[in-house]
């Protein structure tokens, strides 16, 4: 179990690589992630923190329980306002003016400073945004999502409206669970705790013959360039991908030292043009084959 002490050399090591923001959620560790951060001063101190109004269930968003959530996330944070409150995701049974309503209210009392939204489809995300205009509300400012090389899909359909309303991207999931970052061995028997292993959901969208042999393809390719998969794949993310400056990408990891491997490689340049070329075959075989996950839940 991850605790305060073992997220101190992850925040002094973020630090030193002038990463400024992180990110957690209610619904992470039952509220333990939130809890975690709000017992490490220099966590809030130096760093906008995120966090999120758990989503997906009916009536999860009712006015009510998205007060209710951001008063018990300020609580377990030690905080007075939250920098960025998103909603997690879609509850498909409450109305949405009600939930942005809500937004509405936490932002006149001073208890939120930008509003977020994650996992909605790209009509939801222009109806969240009109309501909010219209009554004069607060509007969304940043939309969180998972993109990486093999999740793309949003990039006809979400983008385009989330650049017409001036939102930002931030990708999560930027090495799809692991599949970028272990060997084709790995993949095929995750370790005990790994997400492959924890998140069967990951195993089953980039767990096959045909992922694998497009993970053998990339892998080959990089290494002829002398790069791992998983270098190349953030650098095709910093430098290819439909990312701009304004947009971010969520990184992850079990150590501070893998965490710190991951923000180096997204410090590295363009990539040789065989990878990106490999990167855009690979999508578009896997996208023809129907795997491509949808860009929201």
């Amino acid at each position: 179990m991850v605790g305060p002490e073992q997220l101190r050399p992850f925040i002094a090591m973020l630090k030193e690589h002038d990463v400024r923001e992180l990110d957690t959620a209610r619904a992470y560790n039952n509220g333990r992630g939130e809890e975690d951060l709000g017992a490490i001063p220099e966590a809030k101190n130096n760093f906008i923190i995120a966090t999120k109004a758990p989503g997906f269930s009916a009536g999860s968003l009712s006015y009510q329980k998205v007060i209710d959530n951001c008063n018990a996330s300020l609580a377990a944070m030690k905080q007075e306002k939250i920098d960025l409150y998103y909603f997690h995701g879609p509850d498909r049974q409450t109305p949405l003016e009600e939930s942005c309503k809500a937004i509405h209210q936490l932002h006149q009392e001073g208890k939120i400073a930008a509003f977020g939204v994650s996992n909605f489809n790209a009509q939801e995300v222009a109806d969240i945004h009109s309501i909010c205009s219209r009554n004069r509300w607060i509007t969304p400012t940043v939309y969180q999502g998972m993109y990486n090389a093999l999740a793309r899909t949003g990039e006809t359909a979400l983008f385009p409206v989330l650049r017409r309303l001036g939102m930002a991207f931030y990708a999560f999931s930027p090495l799809a669970g692991g599949f970028f970052s272990k060997s084709s061995e790995q993949l095929r028997t995750p370790a005990r705790g790994s997400r492959m292993d924890q998140m069967k959901h990951f195993a089953i969208m980039y767990v096959n013959d045909v992922t694998l042999e497009m993970h053998d393809r990339l892998t080959q390719t990089c290494e002829r360039e002398g790069l791992t998969l998983m270098e190349a794949t953030l650098r095709w993310l910093m430098h290819h991908s439909i990312l701009g400056d304004d947009d971010g990408v969520i990184l992850g990891g079990s150590s501070a030292e893998q965490m710190e491997d991951n923000l180096k490689a997204c410090k590295g340049g363009p990539l040789p043009q065989s990878i990106v070329n490999c990167f855009q075959v690979v999508w578009l075989q896997f996208k023809k084959a129907g795997m491509a996950p949808p860009a929201s839940m």
